[in-house]
């Protein structure tokens, strides 16, 4: 029966086929369920010490006040370690199996096979943490046992289970993604993949406890003494002015239909790396719906009917934003920035190209800077910057304050031709022949980001009296308090300049490649 079970499953899915005979190994099925099984049996062993009883306190450990509070405190311990295990250890397990099969070389195999992108990577995700999955798996009965002593509604575990299964889903597809960008598969002893450690330590210490707390604050708020100890007064939480904790289903539906975006767009970059690791990470059309998606998104949450209208908070708000769209931004330019060899390949054969198969001109010209991945990218983020900061504008343009709202301006503007200005850079840098652009681009943007700062601290370059230096560097939230419209006509001036000179040098690398080509 086994064997036939395992014979309809590589008919369905070689791939997991391949991982679960490579994973469900004795050895390792003792380990899993003993695991399991043992931490199950220390939690009761513990909480045996505190069955509601007399004399509990002479055995060193204060008893429950009931037996309904006796299996709560079971019940909260389970409901917060099982996130924990399971990213954590899906998480590491999906990056390390990628990078150690790219290490291996039968990454390249894998690639060539038959099967389709979808169902490899989708083998791996249900083969790769196939014993995390097993000892959550036993955890289950425990749970529901604990949930039904500590007369918690069944309702919740429907609930924490299809969330959990729904985050868990976005987060290892996000880990294959991690695991397919060149640079991610360093070893450390030959065995350890870097990107492993990494990611997993973000979602050890950010984002199993948010998962955890967005959910309590939302879709389980009227729970939240059950899953913390104490009352925690439910939140009003808006977007785009619509309540999306009004009740028990919208925040399930929010969340839900957030999850399901987030990972078909995982899903859509992965198909495209798997089969073409050197292509940029997205297009430049996945990437005008992804950070138009994102901005709309964040910015819905700052549609709040509760929210103050001072300018104070509104400019905070704005810092969020700013910040979070600084970390969306250096995101875009590092996956839409064509190598040194992709913009070879667009002079020869794209739009500047001038045989009779293509066609030429100024209108061509744009398509291809707008559309082609492997044209140069500032245009993209041009392009991406309008369908952000427009959404922006019109919201900053409601605000009743005339100050706080020019002050708004200026910071959006600032934050726009500073990142075309990183673009042009990190395209020209790309676009030398250099041996690891990647490491260049990366240490050439970090000089000017940080590099002016500690200088202009050194010689005392203060923003109260040198606000239109700061702005210049684009640090406009330092120089906010003490700028005048001179300072900032001047340092507009000497970015747009350089906007212009780092254009045209551009250009000129692209024709000088050009004519080499041709000649």
């Amino acid at each position: 029966m086994i064997t036939a079970w395992l014979d309809r499953i590589g008919d369905w899915n070689p791939q997991l086929l391949r991982e679960i005979r490579g994973k469900l190994k004795l050895r390792n099925l003792i380990v899993a369920i003993g695991v399991s099984l043992l931490f199950q049996m220390l939690l009761l062993l513990f909480y045996s010490q505190r069955i509601p009883a007399e004399g509990c306190y002479a055995r060193g450990f204060s008893c429950a006040e009931s037996w309904q509070d006796w299996w709560l405190e079971q019940f909260r311990v389970v409901t917060w370690t099982e996130p924990f295990i399971l990213f954590l250890v899906g998480v590491y397990s999906l990056i390390a199996d990628l990078a150690l099969e790219d290490y291996k070389g039968t990454l390249n195999f894998i690639r060539i096979s038959p099967r389709s992108s979808l169902s490899i990577l989708m083998g791996k995700i249900i083969g790769v943490p196939l014993l995390a999955y097993i000892g959550i798996g036993l955890l289950v009965p425990y749970h529901l046992v604990t949930a039904i002593g500590a007369n918690v509604p069944i309702a919740f575990l429907f609930s924490f289970y299809i969330l959990l299964i729904g985050t868990a889903f976005l987060l290892f597809s996000a880990s294959l993604l991690i695991a397919l960008l060149s640079g991610w598969q360093a070893k450390f002893g030959g065995q350890v993949s870097a990107g492993a450690l990494i990611f997993s330590f973000v979602t050890f210490v950010w984002i199993a406890p948010a998962f955890m707390w967005w959910n309590i604050f939302t879709a389980w708020s009227s729970l939240s003494g059950v899953l913390v100890g104490g009352l925690i007064t439910p939140i009003r939480a808006e977007w785009w002015y619509l309540p999306i904790t009004s009740n028990i289903w919208t925040p399930h539906i929010f969340t839900i239909a957030n999850l399901a975006i987030f990972s078909l767009g995982i899903w859509r970059v992965l198909q495209r790396r798997f089969h073409n690791p050197t292509a940029t990470l997205i297009s430049k059309g996945q990437s005008y719906v992804i950070t138009a998606y994102l901005e709309i998104l964040m910015l819905g949450f700052c549609m709040q009917s509760g929210f103050s209208t001072a300018s104070g908070f509104q400019l905070m708000l704005l810092l969020v934003l700013y910040i979070a769209n600084c970390f969306l931004f250096i995101s875009a330019i590092a996956s839409l920035t064509p190598p040194r060899q992709a913009l070879l390949d667009w002079v020869r054969f794209g739009a500047l190209s001038t045989t009779e198969e293509h066609p030429s001109g100024f209108s061509y010209i744009l398509r291809d800077l707008i559309w082609s991945d492997k044209s140069p990218a500032p245009i993209a983020i041009a392009l991406n910057l309008i369908f952000t900061q427009v959404p922006i504008l019109i919201w900053v343009n409601s605000w009743a304050n005339p100050e706080a709202k020019s002050k708004a301006i200026v910071i959006l503007a600032s934050f726009a031709i500073s990142i075309i200005l990183l673009a042009l850079i990190t395209q020209l840098i790309f676009f030398l022949k250099t041996r690891n652009p990647t490491a260049w681009a990366t240490g050439i943007i970090s000089g000017l980001v940080f590099l002016p700062v500690l200088i202009m601290f050194t010689l005392s370059i203060s923003p109260d009296r040198y606000a239109g230096v700061w702005l210049f560097w684009g640090y406009a939230w330092v120089a906010l308090a003490n700028i005048k419209p001179s300072d900032v006509i001047l340092a507009f001036a000497g970015q747009i300049s350089l906007i212009i000179a780092l254009t045209l040098q551009l250009i000129y690398q692209l024709q000088r490649a050009r004519i080499q080509k041709t000649s």
